[in-house]
């Protein structure tokens, strides 16, 4: 990724963060123009492998960035959803081994299964889409953790985005969080900024 695509994608990202406590008519272009600036760069990239996987993943964030802008909640997750199963199947296909990384795999299942020990007695009629999200993106972080790509940028990447999604899900439905906006959106921005590295970048990892 280039130098402009870089700093395009940190300006769109901030003035999204500034511009946070003043709602606005077009908020929801704001809130996606920095997923745009890295799908222009994948489409600009050359070299890039998958590209039409790295593609659905982003328009699947973006769309699911509008439909949460809207409060849209269950078509929202339901968006993520189908970007995290793209983000699973490129990780898929750089694995390495299962047990590549199996301490912090490891790590991940634990983390993972006290979240849903924590959430699911407070999920009421959300714990069906709520519980088929944490498993799709479960598996991709674990398909990110055991892929012969280096740990920084994509597998962080991938773990970063998990933790903005526990944000969203602790600050929804256990309490909410302390400038949860300024939080949500700086893990998921820098997320799919590293991913998006990562997989521009996948031929230095081999």
């Amino acid at each position: 990724m280039t130098r402009a695509y870089h700093l395009t994608f940190t300006i769109t990202a901030l003035l999204y963060l500034i511009l946070l406590p003043w709602p606005l008519p077009f908020d929801a272009l704001l809130k996606i123009l920095p997923i745009a600036v890295l799908a222009l760069a994948v489409l600009r990239q050359a070299t890039v492998q998958y590209r039409p996987l790295v593609l659905l993943a982003l328009v699947f964030s973006a769309s699911g960035d509008v439909l949460l802008e809207f409060d849209w909640f269950v078509a929202g997750v339901a968006a993520f959803l189908i970007a995290q199963v793209g983000y699973a199947v490129l990780f898929f296909n750089y694995r390495k081994s299962w047990t590549n990384r199996w301490p912090a795999s490891l790590a991940l299942v634990v983390y993972i299964a006290l979240m849903a020990w924590v959430l699911l007695p407070n999920l009421g009629e959300m714990t069906a889409p709520v519980v088929a999200y944490l498993t799709v993106i479960s598996a991709m972080g674990l398909l990110a953790l055991q892929s012969r790509l280096s740990l920084f940028p994509a597998v962080i990447g991938a773990l970063v985005f998990i933790s903005s999604d526990s944000m969203i899900a602790i600050d929804r439905f256990l309490a909410p969080l302390p400038l949860r906006s300024y939080w949500i959106m700086i893990t998921y921005y820098g997320a799919q900024w590293l991913l998006i590295l990562g997989f521009l970048s996948v031929r230095t990892d081999r």
